[in-house]
């Protein structure tokens, strides 16, 4: 199984829902609400496709262009504006499946 990166759009939305509506993936990221409502992830979406594209990146991770997780990094500012965080999460259907290396490797590829 392969996955890609891509920007997020409008319509995953529903999907984006379903994937984070799991305790065990959202006890693992910060500060998103339980449960996650399509609206949650129609605002989450919204902001990815308005940010700073030169200081946050954030990508879909799709399997057949339908999304089963995502990943994002982060610029930095001031004393740490060399560095960035990234951080991921995948549906856990697909988990153990080396999609997140693949997703993290396809983006660094990207970035760098």
């Amino acid at each position: 199984m392969k996955c890609s990166i891509r920007k997020w759009k409008k319509e995953d939305s529903t999907t984006l829902a379903a994937i984070l509506n799991n305790k065990k993936i959202l006890d693992n990221l910060r500060d998103l609400p339980f449960p996650y409502t399509e609206k949650d992830a129609e605002d989450f979406i919204h902001a990815t496709l308005q940010a700073d594209e030169n200081k946050t990146y954030v990508f879909a991770i799709t399997v057949d262009d339908i999304p089963i997780g995502s990943i994002g990094v982060y610029r930095k500012d001031n004393i740490h504006s060399q560095t960035a965080e990234l951080g991921y999460y995948i549906a856990e259907s697909f988990w153990g499946r080396g999609l997140g290396t693949s997703a993290i490797k396809q983006t660094c590829k990207y970035i760098f």
